[in-house]
């Protein structure tokens, strides 16, 4: 038999930090107001057809996250004591997002759920699609079976044309009954749905930005950059009325202090509440659930409009209180339940808290450990202090606590933040960088230039940058001329005072062909603006420090089962900014004025290789140098200078490696990193 020193402390990894990520310990009475609410709106959103909304509110650890969480138990059917779990789509947002970018941001994280698949290993999508076709279209029989019919058939080089006609006449006879007007996301679901072009598919119904060829492929229109906010509120728009009358959109809006660049920011509060108020007027199946901290709750009032407001909260709002005495039993009790590994140690007929007392979790309430996170976190101490009182000095202090912290976050960062990602990482992240590092630089409204993304004023003077992370090259070029008409002859003088710059993720190459794109940029460049390539470890290190700092303002940051304050952790990164996020301090390099940009001799030519090894992986330098007519030295040279760009191995032969090789594209797989070599 184990001894309680032998096994997992069952109070440890308490915090449920995705809606996703069920936990399947879990006590009903605990927030039972806040949840029935959510039900009974749902029911609502139902019998009704028309969308409302929920406020819920807490202290930091109070069980926000996991109400989500139950919630979405609940409608995949996991928890049973409530009975049948009626037909709805789940959508969880954490709005670690910009003003500019809320409707992009939403489209992402709705395409992105949509997809997920649901117990029987359809995705959400599948799920709402399939009884709308069986509606519309009775005569195709049971639906899953038909579907499976046709993806065979279309996987079948013979019976392929004719399977593709046969989902164009159901999703048209779909389209005409619900009026979407929107012929790319009807293209889009009959590939998803004949699981053609899958990956493709996938990204362009997050909103993801798709090359040209891959557009054509897909049978879509251009992809245009202008008005992507309203091209995402659209799209958005569509999906609700997809799901149709009858399958409720749940959509849950978590981290919403994350919208603040600083304490005195509203911009982002004041959009978010324009979009929910928007939703709520203009969709009649969702259901709007916002969860914000209790100390929150007076700034979100101050930034959001009164209209807005009463609509944040239609169905009404509730407190997520202090746990009671019998409710904070209730969990110790279901946390000892719920291991087998205490189950086989635990003597007969002993105290039901065993190896704890119930004299503890009074003690706990007095000393005001009375969340959920802060009452298992004291009871986890109490375990071990009683049982392997050595482990006890694995707590870590809360500077020690980030270290770790900071080193998982950069690690996980550099695995998913993506090319595609990058304008949202920027636009969230730069703001963020600027104001804990260089507070006198402050977010101005954009009035100059319409396709500029952020605009910053200090006494020094201003910097306006313009995001160029198109895999499109025809939107590009057509940001890029756009800019050029807006600024005309004009001709910048002073970068010392102004900076316009062109950003680019690095990973992203404008290639040879793109010659529209090139020649645009070479005319901006001639009028004084600047071009600057953010290279991976950069876009990676500042999605890191905006994750720490989001979770940080929504109280999800916690040591030791306390929440760490906003100003610790601002602190903790002014000392270890240059040592721990080093990529970030390059990057403020590259934006600040009185700093260059990249070099204008070298950056096509950067550029230039990136694209050679992009298509040939390993290239010597002798070879990179004939192909882009250019000599030895300099090829080595700035393959030396940019080594977050470009592989180099010694010679003789001096060799070139691509730092980062992606999958070929499949129908099934996302493209992701395969091997890295540094």
């Amino acid at each position: 038999m184990k001894s309680l020193a032998s096994i997992t402390n069952p109070f440890r990894s308490a915090i449920v930090s995705d809606p996703w990520h069920w936990d399947v310990v879990d006590v009903p009475e605990i927030h039972k107001e806040a949840f029935d609410l959510c039900r009974s709106s749902l029911d609502y959103v139902r019998n009704e057809h028309q969308s409302t909304s929920v406020l819920i509110y807490g202290e930091a650890g109070s069980g926000k996250t996991h109400l989500l969480a139950r919630l979405q138990a609940y409608l995949a059917g996991h928890l049973t004591i409530y009975g049948q779990a009626p037909a709805a789509v789940f959508v969880s947002v954490r709005l670690q997002t910009s003003p500019q970018m809320i409707w992009r941001h939403l489209r992402n994280k709705l395409g992105e759920d949509l997809l997920r698949p649901t117990a029987d290993g359809r995705s959400q999508l599948e799920r709402i699609l399939l009884p709308r076709i069986a509606a519309v279209c009775p005569d195709i029989g049971e639906p899953g079976s038909w579907l499976e019919r046709v993806q065979r058939e279309a996987r079948n080089s013979s019976a392929a044309s004719a399977a593709t006609d046969e989902m164009e006449d159901v999703l048209d006879r779909l389209d005409q009954q619900t009026r979407l007007d929107d012929r790319d996301l009807m293209v889009v679901i009959g590939h998803l749905l004949l699981g053609r072009f899958r990956r493709d598919a996938r990204a362009w119904l997050r909103g993801d930005s798709l090359p040209e060829n891959s557009l054509r492929q897909l049978g879509l229109n251009a992809d245009q950059d202008y008005e992507a906010e309203e091209r995402a509120r659209r799209m958005v728009l569509s999906l609700t009325r997809l799901t149709g009358p009858d399958i409720p959109l749940v959509i849950c809006f978590d981290q919403v202090e994350a919208l603040q660049s600083h304490q005195s920011d509203l911009a982002g509060l004041y959009k978010y509440g324009q979009m929910i108020g928007f939703l709520r007027d203009e969709t009649s199946n969702t259901l709007l659930i916002s969860c914000i901290l209790s100390t929150f709750l007076s700034t979100l009032k101050q930034a959001i409009i009164s209209s807005d407001l009463d609509r944040l909260a239609l169905a009404g709002e509730r407190n997520l209180a202090s746990l009671t005495p019998g409710e904070a039993k209730r969990l110790v009790e279901a946390r000892l339940n719920s291991s087998a590994e205490m189950r086989e140690v635990r003597p007969a007929g002993l105290d039901r808290f065993w190896p704890l007392k119930e004299a503890d979790i009074d003690e706990a309430l007095r000393l005001r450990k009375n969340t959920p996170r802060l009452l298992l976190s004291y009871c986890a101490e109490k375990f071990d202090l009683a049982w392997r009182p050595d482990s006890l000095n694995e707590t870590l202090p809360v500077e020690d606590f980030l270290n770790q912290n900071i080193e998982e976050r950069l690690e996980q960062s550099a695995a998913t933040a993506s090319a595609e990602q990058a304008d949202q990482i920027l636009t969230h992240g730069l703001p963020i960088l600027l104001r804990l590092s260089k507070p006198a630089w402050e977010s101005r409204v954009i009035e100059r230039f319409r396709d500029a993304d952020m605009v910053f004023e200090s006494p020094r003077g201003r910097i306006t940058i313009i995001l160029c992370n198109h895999r499109n090259m025809t939107s590009l070029a057509g940001r890029l001329r756009r800019l050029r008409d807006q600024i005309g002859e004009e001709v910048l003088e002073d970068s010392t005072r102004e900076k316009l710059i062109l950003l680019r993720d690095a990973r992203l190459p404008i290639g040879t062909h793109a010659r529209k794109t090139r020649e645009h940029r070479e005319q901006l460049l001639a009028r004084g603006f600047q071009w600057v390539n953010a290279s991976s470890e950069m876009i990676a290190a500042l999605d890191a420090l905006r994750g720490l700092i989001s979770d940080t303002k929504a109280g999800d940051l916690s040591c030791n089962g306390e929440s760490i304050s906003i100003s610790s952790v601002q602190e903790w990164l002014m000392a270890n900014l240059d040592r721990k996020l080093s990529p970030l301090r390059e990057l403020l390099d590259e934006i600040l004025p009185e700093n260059s940009g990249f070099n204008d001799d070298d950056f096509e030519i950067c550029d230039d290789l990136n694209e050679l090894l992009h298509n040939h992986h390993l290239v010597s330098v002798t070879d990179a140098a004939f192909r882009l007519g250019c000599d030895e030295a300099r090829i080595e040279s700035l393959a030396r200078l940019h080594p977050e760009r470009f592989g180099l191995l010694n010679g003789p032969p001096a060799v070139l490696f691509q730092l980062t090789l992606q999958a070929p594209d499949s129908a099934d797989k996302p493209g992701k990193a395969i091997q890295e070599v540094r």
